[in-house]
């Protein structure tokens, strides 16, 4: 597999909880912007027909927030990619972030009709007071009106985004919120514990994380979920059979994948390098003979990749099988996570037990 990434800065406004690159209100460097985007993905055009594995299987269009693009500004984005990258019909998977205030149905027809075949549409939370105090532009109205313009524009593969540990929230809130998502009918739903990262609005306000009331949540919704028909393939991911995120996947098998725009990563068979985050340099460096300037450029040992490869594979609720080499390499950490039960192993799969899903990240930093 190979992907593509498509990063799209800008925003109507800021969340509080942001810490993405991303540019609020900004509309004045939008098409200086997608001019950099076309000298940046004009780099690998002449690569495509010299090599097949320059051709992405899958499109994933992120932010910031990429509806925000006004209608002919997302025309022109769509006639870069299919213009160094191939059709987007062509593609296994397109998917293509959104949020609920800048989504109209001229926008989503405009996606449906360039070959988008997936839309991860954000929520966050259904109670308008938790918005407010997330600094979200739109309101749980908007975000139904929104889910209605892709449902008219034909999109059956829709994701629907949530979070757990809100300052204010509560378990009773979040059950809420999951319920009404359900019975919007999504073909997928991820959530995510609030993360508060020095720089964001939360971070000046003093806003605490609240592990322990996000893992409470996260566990009531397991059962909840799988009662509704979907699939827990990913720690923070769910689908109805068949609708998984390819484009994800291929993250968490160490797949190639190639980065457009400002703060994107690439990775080919162990090198990565990822784009400088400042949107004014990236807009003057784009077109320079080695690409735009570069916030990182790393090659990872032998050693780096197979602990990547174990924790990533271990993002995915079936786990992973090791190679014997890798296996062997691992077996003292794998066998201290066994024993203090957050691992199960059987042969040569490996997986994390699924009641201690929410201490994921004290299984990966015995791999990192």
């Amino acid at each position: 597999m190979h992907g593509l990434y498509v990063h799209i800065p800008f925003c109507a406004s800021r969340c509080h909880y942001c810490d993405f690159t991303s540019s609020a209100g900004r509309t004045d460097l939008i098409g200086p912007y997608i001019e950099a985007l076309k000298l940046e993905a004009g780099l690998y055009a002449g690569r495509k027909a010299a090599s097949l594995s320059n051709r992405p299987d899958t499109l994933y269009i992120g932010g910031g927030t990429p509806s925000f693009l006004p209608p002919a500004r997302l025309k022109e984005l769509f006639s870069l990619v299919e213009k160094s990258f191939g059709r987007i019909k062509d593609l296994k998977e397109a998917t293509f972030e959104a949020n609920p205030e800048s989504l109209t149905l001229q926008k989503a027809g405009l996606l449906k009709a360039a070959g988008i075949t997936r839309v991860s549409l954000g929520l966050e939370a259904a109670q308008n007071a938790l918005l407010k105090k997330l600094g979200r532009p739109a309101v749980f109205e908007d975000f139904l009106k929104a889910l209605g313009f892709l449902r008219r524009s034909g999109f059956d593969n829709i994701n629907i985004d949530l979070m757990t540990g809100l300052p204010g929230q509560s378990r009773e809130d979040f059950r809420q919120s999951l319920n009404k998502v359900l019975t919007l009918g999504p073909e997928h739903v991820s959530f995510y514990a609030l993360e508060v990262h020095e720089g964001t609005v939360f971070s000046t306000l003093g806003v605490r994380e609240a592990p322990e009331t996000a893992a409470g949540m996260y566990e009531e919704a397991l059962p909840l979920l799988k009662k509704a028909g979907f699939r827990h393939y990913e720690i923070s991911n769910f689908a109805k059979p068949g609708k998984e995120s390819l484009h994800n996947l291929n993250y968490w098998e160490q797949g190639d994948y190639i980065g457009l725009g400002t703060a994107a990563a690439s990775h080919r068979a162990g090198q990565r390098w990822g784009n400088t985050a400042n949107l004014g340099e990236y807009i003057r460096t784009a077109g320079d003979a080695g690409g735009p300037a570069r916030a990182y450029c790393e090659t990872l040992t032998p050693a780096q990749r197979n602990a990547e490869r174990v924790w990533l594979g271990l993002r995915k609720t079936d786990g992973i099988v090791l190679p014997d080499g890798i296996f062997i390499e691992f077996r003292e950490e794998i066998n201290a996570l066994s024993a203090r039960g957050l691992l199960e192993v059987s042969g040569r799969r490996v997986k994390i037990n699924q009641k201690c899903l929410y201490l994921s990240n004290a299984v990966f930093r015995e791999f990192v």
